[in-house]
């Protein structure tokens, strides 16, 4: 974990020297990029109109893994739009002492499948360095899961569950902020892009199945677990992207074609005298 700012200034480094070699002042064009991108997930969940369950101490750094596939879709010189598709994994863990005196752990870890739309305001200062604002919107879908309890005496218990339709709704939606840096490296004729973010994801859709909230399947919680409110996922994500520009070749193959014709007639002409 210490080696990766490293990793990353050096990357960005690299990508100031390479860009001063190789751009002139004009600004940069623009093209359509496709890449992949990858990093963690800060998840919680936030419980509305529920006291007790939103006074639990949740884990601050619980990490969890998220990565996908993204394409820039510049619609100006500044507006980029950015679908994505990303496997991310949402929950919750928090540990806490009980009015009764025992210890409570509680887990849940549920992976998802998103669809993402992130719209991204550009400052195009350097190809080097383009500080972006982005916003969007995002849905998706539940794949699997666990969710997890021990405690200990007087009432001791452990037990781990699959999550499913009866303890977590099947549809996920949400919208994102954040902030970001994308540089522009060079090397040669090929182009590469570099992109550093960190963003906010708030779940606007209640996560309680229906089983749950119609008291088909008891709530595995303690005590404290009420099945009133709502519980929203969100978390602070933080990915790097590495993307390829889909310029045109920048070479002309009929010009190079005469060129090589006029070195041939030279050539032969030098060989044979005339």
């Amino acid at each position: 974990m210490r080696k990766i700012p490293l990793i990353l200034l050096v990357l960005f480094g690299l990508s100031f020297t390479m860009q001063a070699q190789g751009y002139s002042s004009r600004a940069e064009k623009q093209y359509v990029s496709i890449g992949i991108k990858g990093g963690l997930n800060f998840p919680r969940m936030l419980y509305m109109q529920n006291s007790a369950l939103s006074s639990l101490p949740q884990e601050p750094w619980k990490l969890t893994p998220m990565g996908g596939l993204f394409v820039e879709i510049p619609v100006g010189s500044a507006l980029i739009i950015a679908p994505e598709v990303v496997y991310v994994q949402r929950g919750l863990e928090t540990t806490y002492e009980h009015v009764s005196g025992m210890t409570v752990h509680y887990s849940m870890n549920v992976s998802y499948a998103d669809f993402r739309l992130p719209f991204e305001l550009r400052f195009n200062i350097v190809p080097a360095f383009q500080p972006y604002l982005v916003v969007g919107g995002e849905a998706g879908m539940r794949l699997f899961g666990q969710i997890h309890l021990d405690r200990t005496a007087p009432a001791e218990f452990n037990q781990t569950i699959d999550v499913g339709d009866a303890n977590m709704s099947l549809i996920h939606a949400g919208v994102l902020a954040g902030v970001g840096i994308r540089s522009r490296v060079n090397f040669g004729d090929f182009g590469m892009v570099f992109k550093l973010s960190a963003t906010y994801h708030q779940g606007v859709l209640d996560t309680y199945s229906q089983r749950e909230k119609e008291g088909d399947v008891p709530a595995l919680n303690v005590n404290a677990y009420q099945m009133t409110g709502s519980r929203l996922p969100r978390g602070l994500e933080v990915c790097l992207g590495i993307a390829i520009p889909l310029e045109p070749r920048q070479d002309d193959a009929c010009a190079s074609f005469g060129n090589d014709r006029r070195w041939f007639k030279h050539s032969r002409r030098s060989s044979f005298g005339f």
